[in-house]
């Protein structure tokens, strides 16, 4: 019986709520066995996860597996008789493969049917939300996209909202090039007249917060390091910045930086976990850099550590605007 019970968990991705294992023809009492010998996990109590699943998984790998079986459990799709759940703010994105920050420990899901929310030590349901801003995806109910990210906008603040801004609107970027042969397309169009209207049917409208991530978002961000360390420089009074700066020599392209400064010829490198690697690749970018340097350009670069110090962060941006202002006075 247990080796039925694994392998429909399997299928589901390693979740699975207690309520569609009793209906796929499996006993209660198989359910809690496995509980009992380690096989399942509960983390609420219509929802189990396989350990095997979480043994080894990354710390953002298990939130979004406890996502996904609240989800099973909470917001099925299809529902019997029409969705009252669905996955919400960053345990929606976490489904939809997008990137977030911000994240608290809850479940978050919304009400689809007007009902209040509720709260406690595993989910957090939030005010009603009208369900044409819902979608179905890998048998669950969740919030589209656009809505996901202005919901962590609106709840976990400035930083967390734009990395999930940024990173709807670069999916649709990578889409569109597909469509219409060109970075911003259909998918963008589509991206932003969601967030207007949105903004225009009252949500977030009142919220300073989600309106300026709205003015700072940018699709051109390519990861959540990119995106915070934008929203660092924008509260140190240093932006506005360029995402995916083109540097040319001539003809010749020597580099497409992460950021630059909009005022000042700095260009700001995030250096990602494992972004080059090798010695040949540490040569060339060490070339590279020594390039940018003779073209007139300052390079300061922010690892993810630095990001929880913007003390040091601020004073190597100000060393560098400082060698710049200086460099063009001497030239001018």
């Amino acid at each position: 019986m247990s080796e039925g019970i694994t392998q429909l968990v399997q299928m589901q991705g390693g979740v699975a709520s207690t309520r569609e294992l009793l209906r796929a023809g499996f006993s209660r009492r198989s359910v809690e066995a496995m509980v009992r010998r380690g096989e399942l996990v509960r983390v609420r109590r219509d929802a189990v996860v396989l350990a095997s699943a979480l043994a080894g998984s990354t710390p953002w790998e298990k939130r979004e597996l406890v996502a996904r079986a609240v989800g099973r459990s909470l917001a099925p799709a299809p529902a019997e008789a029409g969705p009252t759940h669905a996955l919400s703010h960053e345990s929606a994105l976490m489904v939809h493969g997008l990137p977030y920050a911000g994240e608290d420990g809850f479940v978050h899901l919304v009400r689809t049917d007007g009902r209040r929310g509720r709260k406690d030590g595993t989910i957090w349901v939030h005010r009603p939300l009208d369900a044409r801003w819902t979608d179905e995806r890998d048998g669950l109910v969740l919030v589209t996209p656009t809505m996901a990210a202005l919901q962590v906008a609106a709840t976990h603040g400035g930083e967390a909202g734009l990395v999930a801004v940024d990173g709807v609107l670069h999916a649709a970027r990578e889409q569109d090039p597909k469509a219409a042969g060109r970075q911003e397309g259909p998918a963008v169009t589509q991206v932003r007249e969601e967030i207007a209207e949105a903004l225009e049917g009252g949500f977030g409208r009142s919220t300073p917060t989600v309106r300026l991530v709205v003015d700072l978002a940018d699709g051109r961000s390519e990861s959540a390091g990119e995106s915070r360390t934008r929203w660092l420089v924008h509260l140190l009074g240093l932006g506005p910045c360029v995402p995916q700066f083109v540097v040319h020599d001539g003809d010749r392209l020597v580099a497409i930086a992460d950021l630059k400064l909009a005022r000042w010829d700095v260009l700001v490198e995030f250096d990602g976990t494992g972004k080059y690697t090798g010695h040949e690749a540490l040569l060339a970018e060490k070339d590279r850099e020594d390039r940018l340097r003779t073209l007139g350009y300052e390079v300061v670069r922010i690892r993810w550590a630095d990001l929880a110090r913007p003390q040091l962060i601020r004073r190597r941006l100000l060393e560098a605007i400082a060698r710049a202002e200086s460099r063009a006075t001497r030239i001018g």
